[in-house]
């Protein structure tokens, strides 16, 4: 993963490997920069999603229709990459913001569980834990020590879970699912490919299909066909992420009778079509050629800089 700086704003970029852009997390950028005019962004100029903080002074960023303010404290903000973006500072002020850029498999299956693409602002119930994990990705950004892409996987897994936390979205031991539907979820993970049907899944439960919709609707986990879809709809997304197979193989693989219902069956769940999609993770629209790349799958108390270096290698990805 080789990486360089960019000396006119000293932002440090790091250029994931093959296996970390498959498998891992991984890190694009980190640091902080200094915004002194608004400073637009036009989607897809960059991959992955920006996870940032404000170091100090005050500012805005428009994003999703929306103007959120950013101020010091305990809030961080996830904005999708491939979305229009804006900061800017408060007036007769200046904004420096400090954060990382990076990827992931399946990143967004993460923005539609945090609803970051609507809501991108959380506030972090241990902001100094995540200040610690900072700390730590931009030391192995600098270093590169054996086996560091493999730390800053586990870095950012760890960040995604302070956003998990902060959303109150980790069931707790004391809200534990009934047994059925326990055993309906596990089935729907173990053969995610499988299209199937609600009394098929009736039978696993070993409760009446009657039985199986009240404990879901009492359980707060939507319907059971609701949960076929949502496992299904993952799917597509995971094997529409692999170059090597065309949109027919997807369709082929999730059981779908042709290319046509599976392409009506994304678009009406996604509000775009599986080609769509593939151009969103900078992929063909229509892949499935052997030898492609993978796929481009392609966040705290007040957050510094380590070591006090904040005026010194101040740095952002944007």
């Amino acid at each position: 993963m080789p990486l360089r700086r960019d000396q006119a704003s000293n932002l440090t970029f790091a250029e994931p490997s093959r296996v970390a852009r498959r498998l891992l997390w991984h890190m694009y950028s980190i640091g902080s920069r200094r915004i002194e005019q608004p400073d637009h962004h036009e989607p897809y100029e960059k991959p992955g999603a920006h996870l940032f903080w404000v170091q100090s002074g005050a500012g805005w960023v428009e994003y999703a229709g929306r103007r959120w303010t950013l101020e010091r404290g305990s809030k961080v903000w996830l904005l999708d990459m491939s979305r229009p973006r804006t900061y800017g500072p408060q007036e007769g002020s200046h904004l420096t913001i400090t954060g990382v850029r990076f990827g992931g498999p399946g990143l967004e299956f993460w923005h539609e569980t945090l609803d970051s693409s609507a809501q991108p602002e959380f506030e972090l119930k241990e902001p100094q834990r995540a200040r610690t994990i900072y700390q730590n990705l931009w030391r192995l950004a600098r270093r590169r020590p054996v086996g560091w892409e493999w730390q800053v996987h586990v870095c950012i897994n760890d960040l995604m879970g302070q956003l998990l936390m902060s959303r109150g979205l980790l069931v707790s031991p004391q809200s534990e699912l009934p047994a059925p539907v326990t055993r309906v979820l596990n089935a729907l993970a173990a053969n995610p490919l499988k299209d199937w049907k609600a009394r098929e899944l009736a039978a696993v439960a070993r409760v009446s299909y009657s039985g199986l919709r009240a404990l879901f609707r009492k359980s707060g986990q939507g319907t059971i066909h609701q949960n076929i879809q949502r496992v299904r709809l993952d799917q597509a997304r995971l094997l529409l992420a692999d170059p090597r197979l065309s949109i027919k193989d997807v369709a082929a693989q999730l059981n779908f009778s042709s290319e046509f219902y599976f392409s009506h069956f994304f678009r009406k769940h996604t509000g775009m079509t599986p080609s769509e999609f593939r151009r969103r993770l900078q992929l063909p629209a229509n892949a499935g050629v052997a030898g492609l790349p993978a796929a481009k799958a392609g966040a705290m108390s007040r957050l510094d800089l380590p070591d006090g270096s904040a005026a010194s290698d101040g740095h952002v990805w944007r």
